[in-house]
């Protein structure tokens, strides 16, 4: 028998997988989630995959290495004052500056799409700084039937981010911005904007 997964396991998993490629987010998650080490199973190799991952970014940053993956806009200091600017909503529209990239689909069973882990991160990110820690229910069903997997890697994503500094929130966002591969859009357009 199977013992039951801790929520603190839950956490710590989440957070790995929230902090993506940002060294010091995933220094820092893989830090709190050190005592997974302990708790054989899936939970643990997804430790070891988050250390194995920041090792081969520590490596690529000192051999300055520059992939087709990396953003050509990767800056050496980041202000996390920009982060109003590029959450602004322009007159007219609804949507934040981000949000009107041209994301790539991503294809989910039952003929559902989702965008890149890398715009729920910004989303996340986003509704750390201006709303605080996710205190919503886990969205289930979408309007037309169906799981609802925007929603839930939404919720997912934010979840994740529980206790988060508003400040770190801040900076992490603009150094996602500028830092996420190119791949993830259609037409990378973040140095139009």
């Amino acid at each position: 028998m199977v013992a039951p997964r801790s929520s603190l396991a839950e956490q710590a998993v989440a957070s790995l997988h929230s902090a993506g490629d940002d060294q010091e987010a995933l220094e820092e998650a893989i830090q709190a989630a050190a005592f997974l080490d302990a708790i054989p199973g899936d939970d643990r190799q997804k430790l070891r995959a988050a250390r194995f991952r920041l090792r081969k970014i520590k490596e690529a940053a000192a051999k300055g290495v520059a992939s087709a993956d990396r953003s050509p806009h990767i800056k050496a200091e980041y202000n996390p004052a920009e982060f109003d600017v590029l959450t602004s909503v322009d007159q007219g529209q609804q949507v934040p500056r981000y949000e009107k990239l041209s994301w790539r689909m991503l294809s989910r069973p039952g003929g559902a799409i989702a965008k890149p882990d890398d715009f729920y991160r910004l989303y996340a990110l986003h509704m750390q700084v201006t709303q605080g820690d996710n205190t919503t229910e886990r969205p289930m069903w979408a309007e037309r039937g169906g799981l609802d997997f925007d929603g839930r890697a939404r919720w997912d994503a934010w979840t994740a981010l529980k206790g988060l500094d508003t400040d770190k929130a801040r900076l992490r966002f603009v150094r996602l911005y500028y830092e996420f591969t190119p791949a993830a859009l259609y037409k990378d357009t973040r140095g139009a904007q």
